[in-house]
């Protein structure tokens, strides 16, 4: 069975181009942007793509380097297996997608597309 996959995009929508590597969906990651982790560059991401992907998977985008909350993050939960593909558009603004499938919940201060430093995804089965 195919994982799936998770794309970051420069442009909101899944737009522009493709900011680091495609992620497998079913795996867990700990992205340092900073550092270059799995080629992603730092203050680049503004959304995401998620195709395929098998089941529940809890993803945190962050400002901080150091995954602190006390700047701009958000979280996608995705519930539960997506057999299309979602688009995240932005992670600046609370979203329910594919039918409550997907839930975004940003935690805004004053911006976090185009300025991801941070990246955790828990694949929990």
């Amino acid at each position: 069975m195919a994982k799936g996959r998770i794309s970051f995009w420069e442009g909101n929508g899944a737009t522009q181009d493709q900011v680091g590597n495609t992620l497998s969906g079913g795996v867990s990651y700990n992205i340092d942007c900073k550092k270059g982790d799995q080629g992603f560059s730092n203050d680049e991401a503004r959304s995401l793509k998620l195709e395929g992907i098998p089941g529940i998977t809890l993803i945190k985008v962050y400002d901080s380097p150091s995954a602190s909350t006390d700047d701009d993050w958000a979280q996608i939960l995705i519930k539960g297996p997506i057999t299309d593909t979602v688009v995240v558009g932005s992670f600046n603004s609370s979203a329910n997608l594919d039918g409550g499938n997907v839930v975004v919940t940003s935690h805004y201060r004053n911006g976090l597309d185009g300025k991801v430093s941070r990246i955790l995804i828990d694949y929990l089965g």
